[in-house]
């Protein structure tokens, strides 16, 4: 009798810690792709805390996370850093060619690695849906539409503007904070999948287009 195949090993790298809206969000996408698009995968979140750390050492995680059973990895990280100055030029394809040249250097094969460079921050990915900063921002027996910035991923400091769209609404908003909570009112990925960059990771991830 034929065992049964398993599904592939996906590693994914984060730019954050356990606790970090990367970690949350990317867990929660991660169940979606399979209950709601049936991708057939498993994943292996890998977090590392920063994202100077994630580009100094990816290549040497890829590499272990290949050897020890993953079938392909997923680099993902934020264009913007975490504290942005407005007056320092954006490069992500020079962080791109870093990590390549990393992974040439510890002999990882470039094809079984995908990178994934979200335009500005992650916060990008979650100002395209208003149901789910909605649901997070007004009351659930007054529920109002929030308006959203138009095209997020053009947004200088993506951050900035959604610690402004919580204060208009009375929140505070602390990425660490709000991260299982926002990962949980996800319900569906019809709006994120606008975003160029987060079609880039879940078809990367799941191994399809979605």
């Amino acid at each position: 009798m034929a065992r049964n195949k398993q599904p592939p090993k996906v590693g994914i790298l984060l730019e954050c810690g356990r606790e970090g809206l990367d970690f949350h969000l990317c867990r929660r996408i991660c169940a979606l792709l399979r209950e709601q698009h049936k991708a057939d995968f498993v994943e292996e979140l890998v977090p590392m805390d920063n994202k100077e750390r994630l580009l100094e050492e990816c290549a040497t995680v890829a590499a272990l996370q290949l050897r020890t059973g993953c079938d392909r990895v997923v680099i993902l990280w934020d264009e913007e850093p975490a504290y942005p100055d407005k007056h320092k030029p954006l490069c992500w394809s020079h962080e791109r060619q870093r990590i390549l040249n990393s992974l040439a250097g510890a002999n990882v094969q470039p094809t079984s690695v995908h990178l994934v460079c979200i335009e500005r921050a992650i916060e990008t990915w979650l100002l395209h849906d208003d149901r789910l900063l909605s649901a997070i921002l007004t009351r659930p027996t007054h529920p109002k539409k929030v308006k959203l910035p138009a095209n997020p991923h053009r947004i200088s400091n993506v951050k900035g503007a959604m610690i402004r769209l919580f204060r208009q609404h009375g929140h505070t908003y602390v990425d660490v904070t709000w991260a299982s909570r926002l990962a949980a009112n996800l319900e569906d990925l019809k709006k994120l999948r606008r975003c160029k960059t987060f079609r880039r990771f879940a078809e990367r991830v799941s191994g399809s287009p979605i």
